[in-house]
Parts: C-alpha cells; sequence; structure tokens
C-alpha cells in the first residue's frame, strides 16, 4: 500500500461523482483537502473485518471486493465495488466495527475520508447524506435479494445474474464484457457454491457459446441468453 497526494485529479475526479454534483467548487475542493489516496497492489487489504471502522472509502480506480471469512478458511464475497462506488459508509456513521473484509482487485487506488472529517463535511450537507443512505439502503436491499435468491433459485441461474450485474455496457458487437480478473474461486464465493460446481456450469456456458473466458476475464457473446437463464426461476 502506499499514499498519493496528487490534488488537482483528485478534485477532477470527486467533481465527476453525481453523489457530489451539487457541491460548490469550493467545497470539492474542501473534500479533496481531507481526502487521502492510497494505492494497493492485487490482493491487499484495505480494512479488515471487525477494524475500527476509522475511513469512508471511495474507489478511484481499479475494483474492491468486500467478503467475509469463516474459520474453516471459506470466504463469501458480499459485493465488488467498482469505480466511484463508496464502500464503508455504515460503519462510519454508526462507529461500529467493520462487518466484512475489503480486498483490492488487480491494482487500485482508494480515497479514504478519515471519519471526523467525513461527520463534519456530511454534516453542513444532509442533501448529500440522504443520498449516501439512499444508496447504503439499495446496497442492505441487494443482499437481501441475493440471500433470498441463493436460498430459492438453481446455482446455474445464480451464476448467470451474477455475470449478467457483474457485466458493463453492450459493445457494438451486441457482447458484453466484465472488466474484472476474476476466478472460478471468486465467482463461487459470490453466489454461495463450491468451485468444482462453478467450474462445470461455467464450462457449459463457454461450451454453449454464451461466455467466453480467457485469461481470467470474461465475455457474454449472447446477453439476451445468459439474460433468460439468470431470470428463468419459475421453470424449474
Amino acid at each position: 500500500m502506499s499514499k498519493n497526494n496528487a490534488m488537482a485529479s483528485k478534485k477532477e475526479f470527486l467533481k465527476s461523482l453525481s453523489i457530489f454534483s451539487t457541491l460548490t467548487d469550493a467545497e470539492i475542493f474542501k473534500l479533496s483537502d481531507i481526502s487521502d489516496e492510497f494505492t494497493y497492489k492485487n490482493g491487499e487489504y484495505i480494512f479488515y473485518e471487525g477494524d475500527s471502522p476509522d475511513w469512508l472509502c471511495i474507489v478511484k480506480e481499479g475494483n474492491v471486493k468486500v467478503l467475509k471469512q469463516q474459520e474453516e478458511g471459506k470466504e463469501t464475497i458480499l459485493r465488488i465495488f467498482k469505480l466511484g462506488e463508496i464502500f464503508g459508509a455504515m460503519p462510519v456513521f454508526d462507529r461500529r466495527p467493520y462487518p466484512a473484509s475489503s480486498i483490492s482487485m488487480g491494482q487500485t487506488a482508494i480515497l479514504k475520508i478519515y471519519y471526523t472529517d467525513c461527520l463534519e463535511f456530511f454534516g453542513k450537507r444532509p442533501d448529500i447524506t440522504i443520498k449516501l443512505i439512499g444508496d447504503i439502503g439499495k446496497m442492505q436491499r441487494e443482499f437481501v435479494d441475493k440471500f433470498n435468491v441463493s436460498l430459492t433459485t438453481r446455482v446455474e441461474h445464480r451464476i448467470a445474474s451474477t455475470l449478467m450485474n457483474l457485466a458493463s455496457k453492450v459493445n457494438v458487437e451486441g457482447r458484453q464484457n466484465i472488466e474484472l480478473h476474476l476466478t472460478r474461486k471468486d465467482i463461487a464465493s459470490m453466489v454461495g457454491t463450491t468451485i468444482e460446481t462453478t467450474i462445470r456450469i461455467m464450462s457449459r456456458f463457454q461450451k454453449d457459446g454464451i461466455i467466453e473466458s480467457k485469461k481470467g476475464y470474461i465475455t457474454i457473446l449472447k446477453p439476451d441468453m445468459l439474460s433468460k437463464l439468470a431470470g428463468d426461476i419459475e421453470d424449474e
């Protein structure tokens, strides 16, 4: 982990985020001033489950996976945060330890705001706080929906749904890219199944021409078919 103090790029980045779109230039400068930028290599911990909730974090570059680890070494990926997304906010506000760990995926840059600065800044802009609370509520709803799906649907549906949720916009060829380096273990951890089952289902998707996987990067060749697999729950 290393620290970077490129003020200009921080201001431009923060100003580009929709949650901060109503801030004045002076407020953006203040937010940039209280934000520290850290860079992480692939697989480094940003914070551990149980750590003191000292930092609100924003993904400036790369991706971050948030996960729960069990005693036997098994891990469950709760969510992957992408460029511009905020994580670690709820613990900062309720002052309870981080409920899960966060790990960088590839080369990653994170803006961190210390909790006292965070509370002071957002306290002066309740409209931004409301947006942030709304985002937290949306993430909690997604988690509950994911949990319900895990109880009621087959593994192939969960994998298909996960791939669709991770996919970027459709490109000119009608394909969708997942711009994350995902291992089969990562996918298994996200859907709550074994690596062996994940390999089997992903291999079938690839054989059927639905996806293409090269060097850990996945391209969805037939988004409509994968979407049908993700949503075709009633037929089971």
